[in-house]
């Protein structure tokens, strides 16, 4: 998603998700935490909510690493984070800013989540990640989403020919989810890029993911290093976004 606020964008969602490792007994200090997160939480994110699955125990939720717990802005709104045994997000939609706020609250958010977090020092932390989902409208049911890849986002996914060489077989994908995953050096870690077909609000759609993510040995030093982390993958999925859809997507999303 691009630095830059686009009038139409095409930005389904904005999440920042900090992963942990489990200990034999899950993440005993999580019931703990969630308490303390609350109270801290009152300002940016009075709206408590308990997921369907917060009634899964602890011990097996954090070997899956599962939200149980929303902290909403407003009713039903958004920005929210989300905290369950070994996981934290952070996660926006359409008012997303990034200079506006979002770099800031992601910020805030984690230095609350270490803040309080009881010997929070101890946590070994085995992902740190900054991912967006686009939705770029697209029937794919009756074009070739390859082809409109390769027209609109210059990205060429080609299988030889002579595998459709069977009258029978169609050459036009009726489905498609393909990712790349590269390294990189700053930050260190993978930059991964996502084609999916998909449907939103009923409109059939190409989802485009991009995100930056650290782990093992990768991840920055925990809390202090975040915030340029946050900053260095975000230049980098600026820059991505920004030249993938440069032309006619970029110019459809900037007007309304």
């Amino acid at each position: 998603m691009s630095a830059q606020k686009l009038r139409n964008a095409p930005l389904i969602e904005v999440i920042v998700e900090i992963r942990w490792r489990a200990t034999p007994e899950g993440d005993p200090n999580y019931n703990l935490a969630l308490g303390k997160l609350s109270d801290s939480f009152q300002g940016d994110y009075p709206e408590y909510r308990a997921l369907s699955n917060a009634a899964v125990p602890a011990q097996l939720a954090a070997q899956m690493h599962m939200v149980q717990h929303q902290f909403r802005a407003s009713p039903d709104g958004w920005p929210l984070v989300q905290v369950g045994p070994t996981i934290f997000t952070l996660n926006e939609t359409e008012a997303y800013n990034w200079e506006g706020d979002f770099r800031e609250r992601a910020n805030r958010a984690v230095k609350t989540l270490f803040m309080v977090y009881p010997n929070a020092k101890q946590l070994q932390i085995d992902s740190v990640l900054l991912r967006y989902i686009d939705c770029i409208g697209f029937d794919w049911e009756k074009g070739c989403l390859l082809a409109f890849m390769e027209e609109k986002l210059r990205t060429k996914i080609a299988l030889p020919e002579s595998l459709f060489a069977d009258k029978a077989l169609s050459s036009r994908p009726a489905a498609l989810d393909f990712t790349f995953s590269f390294r990189c050096q700053d930050p260190r870690g993978l930059v991964h890029l996502r084609f999916a077909s998909g449907e939103r609000k009923g409109e059939k759609s190409l989802i485009m993911e991009t995100m930056v993510q650290s782990t093992g040995n990768d991840v920055p030093p925990m809390p202090d290093g975040f915030g340029a982390w946050l900053g260095a993958a975000h230049q980098i999925t600026s820059a991505w976004f920004t030249r993938l859809v440069e032309g006619d997507l970029y110019r459809r999303f900037q007007n309304a």
